[in-house]
């Protein structure tokens, strides 16, 4: 049996120590990488790891996150990533500032779960949903904070809590939408 090429998917967060791992590690635990390949990226420089607080919250839910290292945003991830779902919607401006042919297949994790929420079908493909973002989309609300992610970074467990249990419920509502 021919199984279609897995898509790939990638999420970028500032710094990739704290949103953006979240949403790639609970994608795989959840999701699989059958018909998926996730990694996530960031803005500054690669090697970090994730805070304390951050393996903490996420070993509650038996996700282990410690091997995790920080990875640059770059044009080649850029350009091998099917799908890239950000927690900011300044990162999708910071985004095209790197590749402007990231602009067509970049939108906030959050814009992408309110659209994929609101849609008729119960499936769709990525390319639909560009397709629909391309016809919905106003650069102008990624200006503002509608569709981010707050970011735990330095904040408490109870904070890291609330953050990886909303980017788990986004990541559930795209990737269980889409085919």
């Amino acid at each position: 049996m021919n199984h279609p090429a897995a898509r790939r998917v990638l999420f970028v967060c500032t710094a990739n120590i704290c949103r953006s791992p979240t949403a790639e590690y609970l994608a795989r635990n959840r999701f699989g990488e059958a018909y998926w390949r996730f990694r996530s990226a960031g803005f500054l420089p690669s090697g970090r790891v994730p805070s304390d607080t951050l393996v903490q919250a996420l070993a509650e839910l038996d996700v282990d996150v410690r091997r995790h290292r920080s990875y640059q945003l770059d044009r080649a991830s850029i350009a091998a990533a099917d799908l890239l779902l950000t927690m900011e919607g300044s990162h999708v401006r910071q985004a095209t500032e790197i590749d402007s042919g990231a602009y067509p297949k970049t939108m906030p994790l959050r814009e992408a779960a309110a659209l994929l929420d609101d849609w008729d079908s119960s499936m769709a493909t990525i390319e639909e949903l560009l397709s629909e973002i391309a016809r919905e989309r106003d650069p102008g609300s990624y200006l503002g904070d509608d569709w981010d992610v707050d970011d735990p970074y330095g904040r408490s467990l109870r904070v890291y809590r609330r953050t990886v249990a909303e980017i788990g419920d986004l990541v559930d509502t795209v990737l269980g939408r889409l085919r």
